[in-house]
């Protein structure tokens, strides 16, 4: 008979994540293989807003860690929250009431094709305006095309 094997929360969470991200990375491959770069960036804008589980993932954030605002310090909360789940490492370099500048040194979307670098950037800036419709996203620095570190700046507009 086969021995059980109970194996721990964390090592069950950090496979599933990363099978997460290795299926999410295949899909992302083959559409752009049969049908170009800039339709496969097309094609996930429009699946990402024509679903609502992005605002869904916010709107449960915000509910289980009672966050009620929607201004920077909120922003950077679920933001935070959201980092810690998938893996991925930020740093704080800057921040003011109306902004939230950090860097990103370890990612699990670091292997993308540089001519799909902007799925990314379309995914962030469409969380953000789910937290905020008045925030603004630049992102100056991007391992995907080359950078040693991804910044990203968060702008709530009045």
């Amino acid at each position: 008979m086969a021995m059980k094997i109970t194996i721990p929360w964390e090592l069950k969470y950090k496979y599933a994540r990363g099978m997460l991200t290795t299926l999410f990375k295949g899909f992302m491959y083959v559409i752009r293989e049969r049908h170009g770069a800039a339709e496969a960036l097309e094609i996930h804008q429009l699946v990402n807003k024509m679903d609502n589980r992005i605002q869904n993932m916010i709107r449960t954030l915000k509910d289980v860690f009672k966050i009620e605002e929607n201004d920077i310090k909120a922003l950077r909360s679920v933001w935070e929250i959201y980092l810690d789940l998938t893996g991925i490492i930020s740093t704080t370099l800057e921040q003011s009431e109306k902004l939230w500048r950090h860097k990103i040194t370890t990612c699990a979307w670091v292997t993308e094709p540089k001519d799909l670098s902007d799925w990314c950037y379309n995914y962030c800036s469409l969380m953000n305006k789910f937290i905020n419709p008045k925030t603004t996203l630049e992102r100056p620095k991007a391992m995907c095309t080359g950078d040693s570190e991804c910044e990203f700046v968060v702008k709530i507009e009045e």
